[in-house]
């Protein structure tokens, strides 16, 4: 019980920085905002499976968005390919904090996948962020 209450308190932790970094994000369109999330969306379904702190990041970046329940279904119907044409023509200030984002998704549950990286990858590349994600950083996560 202590234990998964000491889980709990640095989820939130991490939350609150994760907040910071989505405050500064606050400018988007709502379609900007809607393409950010399905690509999130897309990275938690990259394993197959979703973890409960994966769906507390994603409700908390939502909420942080401005962007209730509703929003939901516009997440689920955008095609991952028009999410990633609209997040190319982000500032590279935009494409930098939407990277930490990706960074944050794919860390959250304390294992690092493959296919989140691959996915990680390939919007970094077709979006030209120019921000490598460090698997080395986390050597203290598992690798699935």
């Amino acid at each position: 019980r202590i234990r998964l209450q000491q889980k709990k308190r640095k989820l939130e932790l991490d939350l609150c920085v994760t907040n910071e970094k989505i405050k500064q994000m606050k400018e988007l369109t709502y379609n900007e905002r809607i393409a950010v999330m399905r690509i999130l969306h897309d990275i938690i379904l990259a394993d197959n499976r979703i973890d409960e702190r994966e769906q507390m990041l994603f409700t908390d970046i939502a909420k942080t968005l401005d962007l209730d329940a509703s929003a939901r279904q516009s997440v689920e119907k955008l095609n991952s390919l028009l999410a990633l044409a609209i997040i190319h023509d982000f500032n590279q200030k935009q494409k930098e904090e939407f990277a930490k984002l990706m960074g944050q998704m794919i860390i959250v549950d304390k294992d690092i996948n493959y296919n989140e990286v691959k996915i990680y990858n390939v919007v970094n590349e077709f979006c030209n962020i120019r921000v490598e994600f460090e698997m080395d950083n986390y050597p203290e996560y598992t690798r699935s």
